[in-house]
């Protein structure tokens, strides 16, 4: 293989456990517990078995951290905040 295609199976292969993670925590946010914790065991495993782990580690929690976020749909964004009070009481 070439160096070219070998830094993008590298890069893809670091961008797994974000997209797992994202994945993840839009399926527990919508309730559905089963399919979001199955997605986060995925994505932890995937962090562990890619290496250097501290970048998987990293596009595991931008992963996560992106999918708490509404984007620009207001309606998304009120659904996301109502789901996390309710989660806090």
């Amino acid at each position: 293989m070439t160096e070219g295609a070998v830094l993008l199976l590298r890069l893809l292969l670091w961008l797994l456990p974000g997209l797992l993670a994202f994945l993840s925590v839009r399926s527990l946010l919508t309730g559905r517990i089963r399919v979001g914790l199955g997605l986060l065991v995925g994505a932890v495993l995937a962090v562990f078995l890619i290496k250097p782990i501290p970048v998987s580690l990293a596009f595991l929690l931008i992963g996560g951290l992106a999918a708490l976020g509404g984007g620009r749909n207001p309606r998304y964004a009120r659904e996301l905040r109502e789901r996390l009070e309710e989660w806090r009481k």
